[in-house]
């Protein structure tokens, strides 16, 4: 009987983790969001960082068959911004893609580059859109296709930027905490701000 319950204890927390993760990444993944058209007026006094340049003629990236990867040509520029200007543009996802598989991820940016004849910067922007948010990222893609406004996602916006650091240093640990106590601890679902709270 005891056997009993545990078993079923255990197996409520982990429809219970699962659930959590579920509802947080769907909101961590419209909290990063970033479809929206350029603006086309100018903009003073608030701070904004373009890195894409509207026409690019370097030389772009080539598949060598031998080796099955892109590589940069002579003219291909450094890489614009780092792993932390990943995660002020798209969030955790793209931040993490870099750190933990920064091959995949240049070599991404190389075939992006390569098929759209784009800078580095505009290639680095829409790999991290799509780390952050693929079906968003395709769909902008398709309507931009249709004629739609184009989005700039080198664009660094000081709103976003200060949400990314907000999920991350307040939101996220707050609701893994609660996913925590909900699926091991004491009350459960009967969970207390005193329960969060009290470490």
């Amino acid at each position: 009987m005891v056997d009993h319950n545990f078993k079923h204890s255990r197996r409520a927390a982990a429809w219970t983790m699962a659930l959590l993760a579920f509802l947080a990444t769907i909101t961590t993944v419209s909290s990063f969001g970033t479809i929206q058209p350029i603006s086309t007026y100018s903009t003073v006094g608030r701070l904004r960082m373009h890195l894409s340049a509207t026409t690019y003629k370097a030389k772009p990236p080539k598949f060598n068959k031998q080796t099955a990867r892109w590589e940069p040509s002579a003219e291909t520029e450094a890489e614009v911004y780092g792993p932390w200007g990943s995660f002020l543009r798209g969030g955790p996802a793209p931040f993490v893609q870099r750190v933990f598989n920064q091959h995949d991820y240049d070599q991404a940016v190389f075939k992006y580059m390569a098929k759209t004849s784009c800078s580095r910067a505009d290639a680095q922007g829409n790999m991290d859109a799509y780390y952050n948010n693929a079906a968003d990222w395709s769909y902008q893609k398709s309507e931009e296709a249709r004629g739609r406004p184009t989005v700039d996602y080198t664009e660094l916006k000081p709103q976003q930027a200060m949400l990314v650091i907000g999920w991350a240093s307040l939101v996220t640990p707050f609701l893994g905490r609660c996913a925590y106590l909900i699926a091991f601890g004491a009350h459960g679902w009967g969970l207390t701000l005193d329960d969060v709270f009290a470490f």
